[in-house]
């Protein structure tokens, strides 16, 4: 079963849940008994639960984490773990973020303590990377303010190439954690009308194609009719 709503999934060989992706696996002769979910999604994570009918029952808690194979981040627990009334972790702005080739990356994380002392320090990572103002990809920068009730930290990438892609987390020594996934692309910046989907602007040269036109078709209509 899954704890989040108390939802059966399975019991013995039948399947309970109307998602298609989950099944059970019980080899013949075996006690062995498998929970298989195909094609797992971040929404699949949580607590799912083994129960055995037994006098008394018998049960068995796992915690599923679903994540990216390509961001290998030791911190990703703390995600599900970070729950405190006194302090909260955050990162201003969106969470997925897409920047050109060669921009400059600003990412700001507040850290609210009240009523406690705030954090000495707070660690930023590129996955499983710490960075540094010396760290071997250059053009890092790092700037912490702090007051009674807020500690606000800011890292700042000068000239990303496709190499920054990751997830980028801040992570206080007080506890806590935030991140941000980021996509460097590398094609030069569209057009208005080519972001938007409409045909909002019209180039000169364009405009001056169908002015000619419009003149030609006018000159024509009217040389025809008489």
């Amino acid at each position: 079963m899954r704890r989040r709503g108390l939802h059966i999934i399975t019991a013995g060989l039948l399947t309970y849940s109307p998602d298609d992706r989950y099944r059970v696996l019980h080899p013949a002769n075996t006690d062995e008994w498998t929970l298989h979910i195909r094609h797992a999604q971040p929404g699949d994570g949580g607590w799912y639960e083994c129960q055995v009918n037994s006098d008394p029952k018998i049960t068995t808690p796992v915690l599923l984490i679903v994540r990216d194979k390509n961001l290998e981040d030791p911190f990703y627990l703390h995600d599900l773990a970070a729950d405190d009334n006194n302090t909260t972790v955050r990162i201003e702005g969106a969470h997925e973020r897409y920047i050109q080739r060669g921009s400059i990356l600003a990412i700001t994380c507040t850290v609210d303590h009240k009523g406690r002392a705030g954090p000495s320090q707070v660690a930023w990572y590129q996955g499983a990377t710490r960075l540094h103002y010396d760290s071997p990809r250059g053009g890092i920068a790092l700037q912490t303010e702090k007051s009674l009730s807020r500690t606000v930290s800011r890292l700042k990438l000068s000239a990303v190439t496709p190499t920054d892609s990751g997830r980028y987390s801040c992570r206080p020594d007080t506890g806590g954690f935030a991140s941000v996934t980021l996509h460097v692309q590398t094609d030069q910046p569209r057009a208005a009308v080519q972001q938007s989907g409409h045909n909002a602007s019209i180039s000169p040269s364009l405009s001056l194609r169908l002015a000619l036109l419009l003149l030609l078709l006018t000159h024509l209509l009217a040389h025809t009719h008489r």
